[in-house]
């Protein structure tokens, strides 16, 4: 049974509160590294995972392959990643973390698994890996949707008519 349109409403309203102050606490964080912007952060913390190429990256972290371009010539003149032959195809190339981008991302995740201790210091536990759950739960519902987009061709259909509910007072 789907939820009630007044929990919709307030959830939908709470998240857009909860997006705003992550891009306001981003636009205050801290630089780790001179080379690495917060917005250059997903891009790294998929290549933990191993090397890729441009285009999987893009597809991986839902941006477009000339921003992620971008992103990798900053991070390659930084000497975070290297550009490396791709097995599969020798005429291509993927992206891999260098040493140094490596000891970023584990900088990064132990400085944000600290930040969090301390945001979340009056929970608990239990209540912790529920809403992490919960979360992990709603991120996959997202990725579905976005699934769905694509193969709509990229436009989130539109919405059903919202019906006037408005009393007649004639």
């Amino acid at each position: 049974m789907p939820i009630d349109h007044d929990v919709a409403m307030e959830l939908s309203t709470e998240l857009i509160h909860m997006v705003k102050k992550i891009e306001s606490l981003r636009a205050h964080s801290p630089r780790v590294h001179a080379g690495a912007e917060p917005s250059s952060y997903p891009l790294i913390f998929a290549l933990k995972k191993g090397p890729a190429r441009v285009s999987a990256l893009a597809e991986l972290i839902h941006s477009d392959v000339s921003t992620v371009s971008r992103q990798v010539s900053n991070l390659v003149s930084y000497g975070l990643v290297a550009k490396v032959s791709d097995p599969d195809d020798r005429r291509a190339q993927r992206v891999a973390l260098t040493p140094e981008g490596e000891s970023l991302v584990e900088r990064l995740q132990v400085g944000r698994g600290l930040w969090f201790q301390t945001l979340l210091e009056s929970w608990d536990n239990d209540e912790a890996r529920d809403f992490a759950s919960h979360l992990r739960r709603f991120v996959g519902q997202l990725g579905e949707e976005l699934d769905r987009v694509r193969v709509a061709g990229g436009e989130l259909p539109e919405y059903p008519p919202i019906p006037d509910t408005r009393k007649d007072v004639s």
